[in-house]
């Protein structure tokens, strides 16, 4: 069985062959502290991505930390690291991150947590399971990118040393002779709730008019007798209507503000996720999953089922619809994941809204039913043209959030799909890769063929191919693919440069999303922190091109000597910060990079779910044949 240390400010779970996922994931679920988990070489957990993917959400949704171990698979590695994850080769390579300060602080949003009983029906854990304290030998490394870097701050890991069933003892959590390393306590730095959208409207006393003094009597002279009477009667009467009508009108007005109408109560959210399986010749892999989490559920009628769909948009001409399957509810409660289809298509790509409905529990349907008696709960991302000034393309909450996570049309136009925040991601990585490259190499070689080379790809990436000829001579060699490199990373051509670099082109949107008419306080916070993210990315990477172009300009003799390997670790240094992020140390705050930016921009494809109004109509979207596979159709939980 699993081997569990948690006598120091980790808590080490090492994964053994016989361990079962069901097993495994309500211990993660319940563990207080940050979390290493170690696989043995024939671990039958966490060999395929959907593994992943459900201790992604696990870790969302507790608000973990989760740390692997994996020395003897790339291929699992990778897997672990795509779904944000950092991995190590040891347990010494972790100590070593520690204690040089690559682990650092990280941000989280806040997430709504699912009731633990509430979980069992899809393998999610309802409680911590005890087991008995087993320990590992932490071996632990240079960090494979994940897409999450973990949150540290300086403690200490105790050695433990245990013995297996069989008395044999088990490896010790350090070698012998070697002194005890610090470990940092990692502990998440959260957001804090935002602020009441609607606050409770307070009432003030409007001022009744004044009484009608009587009008001093005045003894007119005898040729004006007659008519100033009827004069002062006229004015008086019309002073006296113009005070009524006054008061009359604002105390309409104040109770028309007074008296708003309820934001609708959400009962739950549906979220899009991704697999990580992404082709660059695809949006696949991107959005492809969805997780629906709901609460206070009344239970269904009798021979009832609730009954969850993704439906198209509500202007699709030939409106489609997916099953996502069975709600299973416990205590009000009820939890599903929709794995996607084989091809791991982007389901944002092609649908915006989702529907509980209430249906017969003996026969499955195949499409929503059209009787609008039987639909519970509904929600969809507004596709109403924002009403902004500079929105000439009359662009919705949904086009602005295609265009960062499915497919942008002007990135479609040179073959890239996908969406602005997958290619962010792709492209900033492969910089920290050429850039890590070169720092041995000088050490050891002084190749500067070498570092002249993958410098001239950093900028490929950084300028993109059609502004490339602002920092490399006439008729250099382009070094990358082409395809790959035809958008920038940074704007080097002014504000209207086309096309447009992702950084400026996310930025965009990001701002877009903003503009919409619903878009909450708690999102206002979260964009916020978004674009003061890209804002230090750009700083970064606007670094790195400054040494990039220093060394471009150099001969060989140059680049032999001392001052190319500072440049060399400045490009390094702050790569990695635009990648990874940084803690300031005057603030004691992280700033973060590229991949914190990635996973919280996926976060922003969230739906919630708020009662159907009775007597709502609308035109249902119809199954198209092929739409679904017959796995849609089965609850999570018994699939395998």
């Amino acid at each position: 069985m699993m081997k569990k240390n948690d006598s120091g400010d980790f808590s080490v779970l090492y994964v053994e062959p016989e361990d079962d996922k069901l097993a495994l994931f309500p211990v993660i679920a319940g563990q207080k502290k940050p979390i290493v988990l170690m696989l043995a070489e024939q671990a039958r957990t966490f060999q395929r991505p959907d593994d992943f993917t459900m201790l992604k959400h696990i870790k969302r949704q507790y608000e973990l930390t989760i740390i692997f171990v994996i020395s003897h698979s790339g291929q699992l590695a990778q897997l672990a690291a795509k779904n944000g994850f950092p991995v190590y080769q040891s347990m010494e390579q972790l100590v070593q991150a520690v204690s040089s300060g690559q682990l650092v602080r990280q941000r989280a949003l806040t997430r709504p947590t699912i009731p633990l009983e509430n979980q069992v029906a899809s393998g999610i854990p309802t409680r911590p399971l005890q087991q008995p304290p087993r320990v590992t030998q932490p071996n632990l490394p240079p960090v494979i990118p994940s897409r999450q870097p973990p949150v540290v701050a300086p403690q200490q890991l105790s050695p433990v040393r245990t013995q297996s069933a069989a008395g044999i003892p088990s490896r010790p959590t350090f070698r012998a002779n070697q002194p005890e390393p610090v470990l940092p306590t990692m502990q998440p730095f959260l957001a804090t709730s935002a602020e009441p959208i609607f606050p409770t409207s307070q009432s003030s006393p409007v001022a009744a008019p004044q009484q009608q003094q009587p009008l001093p009597v005045v003894t007119p002279p005898k040729a004006r007798s007659k008519r100033l009477p009827t004069m002062l009667t006229v004015i008086t009467g019309a002073l006296i209507l113009a005070i009524i009508g006054s008061f009359l009108i604002f105390s309409h007005s104040f109770q028309s503000m007074a008296v708003q109408t309820p934001a609708p109560t959400s009962v739950g959210r549906l979220s899009f996720i991704s697999s990580g399986q992404v082709n660059e010749n695809t949006s696949q892999g991107i959005a492809d999953q969805v997780v629906l989490d709901v609460h206070s559920l009344p239970n269904p009628g009798a021979n009832k089922k609730y009954y969850a769909w993704l439906l198209g948009d509500k202007n699709q001409n030939d409106p489609t619809s997916i099953a996502l399957g069975a709600l299973n509810v416990s205590n009000g409660n009820a939890h599903l994941m929709y794995p996607g289809d084989s091809q791991h298509s982007n389901l944002l790509l092609t649908t915006s809204r989702v529907l509980l409905t209430e249906e017969d529990a003996t026969v499955t349907p195949m499409s929503p039913s059209m009787d609008t008696h039987s639909w519970r709960y509904y929600g969809e991302f507004s596709s109403t043209p924002i009403k902004a000034p500079d929105n000439v393309k009359n662009y919705s909450y949904l086009d602005h959030l295609r265009h960062l996570l499915a497919s942008d049309p002007t990135l479609n136009e040179v073959e890239l799909p996908g969406g602005l925040n997958n290619w962010l991601y792709r492209n900033t990585s492969k910089i920290v890769e050429w850039t890590g490259s070169m720092r041995e190499t000088w050490e050891d070689t002084k190749d500067s063929a070498f570092i002249r080379r993958q410098t001239m790809r950093v900028l490929a990436y950084l300028d993109g191919t059609t502004f490339l000829y602002k920092d490399l001579p006439p008729k250099s060699p382009l070094l990358v693919n082409e395809r790959l490199a035809r958008v920038g990373l940074l704007e080097v051509n002014g504000p209207n440069q086309e096309p447009p670099s992702y950084m400026a082109h996310i930025d965009h949107h990001l701002r877009g999303l903003l503009q919409a008419d619903d878009a909450s306080a708690p999102l206002r916070k979260q964009m916020n922190d978004l674009t003061t993210s890209m804002s230090d990315i750009n700083s970064w990477l606007s670094q790195v091109r400054s040494d990039a172009q220093k060394i471009v300009k150099m001969d060989d003799n140059q680049i032999k000597q001392p001052m190319t390997l500072t440049l060399i670790n400045d490009m390094i240094a702050n790569s990695n910060h635009a990648f990874a992020g940084q803690l300031d140390p005057s603030t004691n705050q992280m700033r973060q990079g590229v991949i914190w930016l990635h996973d919280h921009m996926e976060s922003l494809a969230t739906l919630d779910l708020t009662p159907v109004k009775p007597g709502t109509s609308s035109v249902m979207p119809q199954m198209v044949p092929g739409q679904l596979s017959p796995r849609a159709f089965v609850p999570y939980r018994a699939r395998r």
